[in-house]
């Protein structure tokens, strides 16, 4: 009797687990490939809820990015991320900052411009099965809101002398906007072809840093010690809630970060040494306060010395939906360049164009130079001011809400 009650244990566990296995099999880095599911008796949504402990980060970006909608009614294909896949950037993150002595962040922290842009590549239009990607070059699929290009493709092996008839293996890849795949960064999927009510979900694999190792990079946050902001404040630079209102974003207070993250200099020295002496934007002395057709404005630096191909960048939040221009107070006293260009980008968008200005009126003689009026949708924001042309002074922004 004993021997037959193990006999009969072992075989409920073998049933137990083929109830539980996914869609398809993995066999060594590959998957068995099986054209029939079973569908799951409920959305998108309702499956990462069924799984406590696996999804609860992706959940909660969902949830917080109001993507809930999404995964409940539109047909989409979802390639999932575990817990796994958010922990390791976060860690990776603090240690980071940690190094530069800045406190820990945590998902709630995090920029939800960012978030969202990077949740809504993993979230693509339309139901993809594994077997609709069999394509030498994959499928370039588009992810939910912004469209992003991402691509998916299910490799099989040959097989017992049958073409594609071995282990298959799904790949989904951040194709960075490139048409080189050499350019792209890949990630392999674990379980594929989950089917629910409104679409396909396919479980990325547990070792993939979420967003692609996008977030793993330095990355700007505002100015701390700035000497133009309400006292004790040190978030993002607030633009301005009332039509006809205006508010002065000094050029000196571009975000934190260094070269390459928070700005980009020609040379590693201050050469005016002013305000930030240990950065490289070369910020001159400071200029009296004044007033002029776009309002009025403190006494405070400038930034001088600029080269073509040169960026500073600023976290900012916008209230609520609106229009804006911004108007730079700019000089110029060199006459090697006949015209002045620059212009300014949200979120990597350049949304005026080239704005120019002439040289005739000399160093620390503000001209006004005003944008077009720009849309921009509330939220947190990464504004980059980009300078077209050799030695454009810069003194401030004066940022209009018109509409």
């Amino acid at each position: 009797m004993k021997k037959l009650n193990s006999f009969r244990g072992y075989v409920l566990v073998f049933l137990a687990l083929t109830c539980f296995l996914p869609a398809c099999n993995k066999v060594n880095g590959d998957y068995a490939y099986q054209n029939s599911t079973v569908p799951f008796e409920g959305t998108i949504y309702d499956y990462l809820k069924s799984q406590p402990g696996v999804f609860d980060s992706l959940l909660f970006v969902v949830d917080k990015l109001k993507l809930t909608d999404t995964l409940k009614n539109n047909n989409v294909t979802l390639f999932a991320c575990t817990n796994s896949s958010f922990q390791q950037v976060v860690s990776k993150l603090n240690i980071s900052r940690k190094l530069l002595g800045n406190p820990p962040v945590y998902l709630n922290d995090m920029a939800p411009n960012l978030l969202d842009s990077m949740v809504c590549r993993y979230i693509i239009r339309g139901k993809y099965l594994a077997d609709s990607l069999v394509y030498s070059d994959g499928l370039m699929l588009k992810g939910v809101r912004y469209s992003y290009p991402m691509n998916g493709k299910l490799s099989k092996a040959n097989s017992s002398g049958y073409v594609g008839g071995g282990p298959a293996k799904l790949v989904f890849s951040y194709t960075k906007r490139s048409l080189f795949t050499k350019d792209w960064v890949t990630a392999n999927a674990t379980a594929i072809n989950i089917t629910t009510k409104n679409g396909v979900i396919h479980i990325l694999e547990s070792t993939h840093p979420f967003g692609f190792g996008e977030y793993i990079k330095p990355t700007s946050y505002p100015f701390q010690l700035s000497a133009f902001r309400p006292v004790n404040y040190t978030g993002p630079f607030l633009f301005p809630a009332t039509v006809g209102s205006y508010t002065v974003l000094e050029a000196e207070d571009y975000d934190s970060g260094g070269e390459g993250v928070a700005y980009h200099d020609n040379e590693t020295k201050n050469n005016g040494g002013n305000y930030r002496p240990n950065e490289g934007v070369d910020i001159d002395v400071p200029v009296p306060a004044g007033s002029d057709a776009a309002g009025a404005y403190p006494s405070s630096y400038s930034i001088g010395w600029t080269v073509t191909g040169e960026w500073t960048l600023y976290t900012v939040k916008v209230p609520n939906d609106g229009d804006y221009v911004i108007t730079t107070r700019a000089g110029n006293g060199s006459t090697a360049t006949p015209v002045q260009k620059f212009h300014i980008e949200f979120d990597s968008k350049n949304v005026t164009g080239s704005m120019t200005f002439p040289n005739n009126k000399g160093w620390w003689v503000w001209q006004l130079v005003a944008s077009p009026v720009i849309h921009l949708t509330a939220g947190v924001h990464l504004m980059r001011f980009y300078w077209e042309t050799n030695d454009t002074q810069v003194n401030n922004m004066a940022i209009k809400r018109v509409n």
